[in-house]
């Protein structure tokens, strides 16, 4: 399998937080190249200190890309290009490294060793945020499971960090986010990363979380590039979001803030790819990669 970039949407925000947000970028940049990717970053209004070395940058200078917008700059090339499979992330996101993280340090590896028909069934697959999710026990119930393949469950988030198959090579398709979520005045209508998986799926194409990999969002307690600080706005348009959501694929509409089963399992119902969770590893990656303990 081709599995050779990280795909980085990349704006540093105001001049209080820049020094912060590059340390948390240069550590994924690290990351990245440590387990042999290359990184092509959506360089946003950057000044020259901000590059890096081996690294593509594709510049934007002016008006500020919003989250969809930089995405479909970034999923144009990918399209264009003969890679099976490219990781997608914001500038502040990658995987957590350590025998307590699953799959997390063979990962790269892992993924250029299973054959792409392995795959026939996964289109989009993120990993598990461990701020919102347990793993610890998860991990341990299911070691044997997880020698010998990557467990996968249906979802619906393409944010931060995800691992999208080439739509364009191997489905002839190319689907990109919906602009919509860009509003008149240039803020932000929340959601844009649920619409496009669950856009995925009404296409007959699938979206999971594979509860294998471990994310590491370095942001998540720092101020936000792209949000607004009043959590109960945000929360009302997260929900004027989902509503748009709704209208537009037929699901349930919200008056509060929904888990993700509300729509699962509609999305299921239409969508019956969803059901096939493993993706297997080649017989012989055992050995290659695991010990028995």
């Amino acid at each position: 399998m081709k599995f050779n970039n990280i795909y980085i949407i990349s704006w540093f925000g105001n001049e209080s937080i820049i020094d912060k947000r590059l340390k948390f970028h240069d550590n994924q940049l690290s990351w990245a190249l440590q387990n042999d990717l290359k990184p092509i970053v959506l360089s946003q209004n950057y000044k020259k200190e901000y590059y890096r070395d081996n690294v593509t940058y594709i510049d934007h200078v002016g008006q500020v890309l919003r989250f969809g917008e930089a995405r479909d700059i970034l999923l144009k090339h990918f399209y264009d290009s003969d890679e099976d499979f490219a990781i997608f992330a914001d500038n502040d996101h990658y995987l957590y490294q350590g025998k307590k993280y699953g799959h997390n340090d063979k990962f790269v590896e892992i993924m250029r060793n299973i054959p792409i028909d392995n795959f026939s069934h996964v289109d989009c697959f993120y990993p598990l945020h461990p701020g919102r999710v347990p793993f610890t026990k998860d991990l341990q119930k299911n070691k044997q499971i997880d020698i010998d393949n990557l467990r996968m469950k249906p979802g619906y988030i393409a944010c931060g960090f995800f691992v999208l198959k080439n739509l364009k090579k191997h489905h002839n398709k190319e689907i990109y986010f919906d602009s919509n979520f860009v509003l008149p005045d240039r803020s932000i209508l929340p959601c844009e990363d649920q619409e496009f998986p669950i856009n995925l799926i009404h296409n007959d194409l699938t979206c999971f979380l594979c509860p294998s990999l471990i994310k590491k969002d370095e942001g998540h307690n720092s101020i936000s590039t792209w949000s607004p600080t009043d959590r109960k706005k945000w929360e009302q348009r997260t929900i004027d979001g989902q509503n748009y959501i709704a209208e537009k694929y037929n699901l349930p509409k919200v008056s509060k803030l929904q888990s993700s089963s509300t729509w699962l399992k509609h999305l299921k119902l239409r969508n019956h790819k969803l059901r096939d969770t493993k993706v297997y590893f080649h017989k012989q990656m055992f050995n290659e990669f695991f010990k028995h303990e």
